[in-house]
């Protein structure tokens, strides 16, 4: 499907007063609330803007000029960001998912640690007008050279056709990750997550790889039926008090081929240090006194579980999700108190936000 053509003309400058009005009941209308007006800020020139923290998700900036920008922690899930200039933009911890950024220019800008699940980074078409009204198409190829993708979220995101030379995919989450004919010269992808059906596309050499987390590998998969074996047996030992079956230790295991079953044992005071468990379901677990230190835990779910007095010391926890979940001491039988040890782990506000901890 060819890209639309976008018709850009140049809108008169905003004040400051009048842009914040048009912020202020953007947020009144993701309240669903009839006195909100959604934000249509297309064709602007905003270069060096500062939107940080600020909720514009479902927004409209086509066609404007963001360079340089502030988008710390915002929020522009959804939004319309077609052929935006964002060239240099610092949109650390934003978050773009779903976001359609056809065509943007994003080169030497920072979106370290973003989510940009499902955002869109194909090309674009501009119609640019003169003062004589005539119009001329340009093709906008989405440009990423140089960007800063460390640590983010790109579950399902699209960089078909995209100039993405240069760009730095250091520790990134890249599960169903398109990249069918990107430009990825001097790409970096140490320490990236990679699934299986996202190699096809990938035209680097084995060497560029090396470093990655790639999809199980056989004797992971093998290694299955021992996991589950032992797990049962753990979950006597729980049930029992320690009278029956055996307290489990998996550490190093990889975890990715249970993902579908992990969820019915309790973990209770398993040694799981150093498994790989990146994007694996353990919500609503029993996980008290476990021990996850330096596992990769990056996009796993913690949803409703009970992780009081858990260990995830120097654990991968990039864009893991802890909504509801219980972090708050675990008391022993004996009236000892254990704390959750975070130590060394990155945790970030919005993580420590969602979890319970008093």
């Amino acid at each position: 499907m060819n890209a639309p053509i976008l018709p850009i003309q140049q809108e008169p400058v905003l004040t400051p007063d009048q842009l914040e009005e048009i912020l202020r009941k953007h947020e009144i209308f993701l309240q669903h609330s009839m006195k909100g007006a959604r934000a249509v800020l297309n064709s602007r020139h905003l270069p060096g803007i500062d939107l940080s923290n600020r909720l514009l998700s479902k927004a409209d900036l086509s066609g404007s000029v963001l360079a340089r920008a502030n988008l710390k922690f915002v929020n522009l899930a959804g939004a319309t960001l077609y052929c935006c200039d964002m060239h240099k933009v610092d949109a650390r911890y934003g978050n773009f998912c779903c976001a359609d950024m056809r065509g943007a220019t994003l080169n030497g800008s920072n979106l370290s640690h973003a989510r940009l699940d499902g955002a869109d980074f194909r090309s674009g078409r501009l119609l640019r007008t003169d003062d004589m009204g005539r119009g001329a198409v340009i093709d906008r190829t989405g440009s990423a050279a140089g960007v800063d993708f460390t640590y983010c979220s790109l579950v399902g995101a699209t960089f078909e056709g995209a100039d993405l030379k240069g760009a730095n995919f250091t520790g990134a989450i890249l599960v169903g990750t398109k990249f069918k004919g990107a430009r990825m010269e001097n790409v970096i992808l140490k320490h990236a997550v990679i699934a299986d059906g996202d190699l096809k596309d990938i035209s680097l050499p084995a060497s560029a790889l090396k470093e990655c987390v790639l999809p199980p590998t056989p004797e992971a998969l093998a290694a299955k039926r021992r996991i589950v074996f032992q797990l049962n047996a753990h979950q006597r030992w729980i049930e029992s008090d320690g009278r029956v079956g055996t307290a489990a230790q998996i550490d190093g295991a990889d975890l990715r081929p249970l993902a579908e079953t992990i969820g019915k044992f309790k973990l209770t005071a398993i040694s799981a240090r150093g498994i790989i468990a990146p994007g694996v379901d353990f919500s609503c677990t029993e996980m008290q006194g476990a021990n996850f230190d330096n596992a990769d835990l990056r996009g796993a779910s913690f949803e409703g579980s009970d992780l009081r007095g858990v260990k995830l010391r120097g654990a991968l926890l990039h864009h893991a999700k802890f909504l509801g979940a219980d972090m708050r001491p675990l008391r022993l039988k004996s009236g000892v108190l254990i704390a959750c040890d975070l130590a060394g782990a990155e945790f970030s506000a919005e993580q420590r936000a969602q979890a319970l901890f008093s």
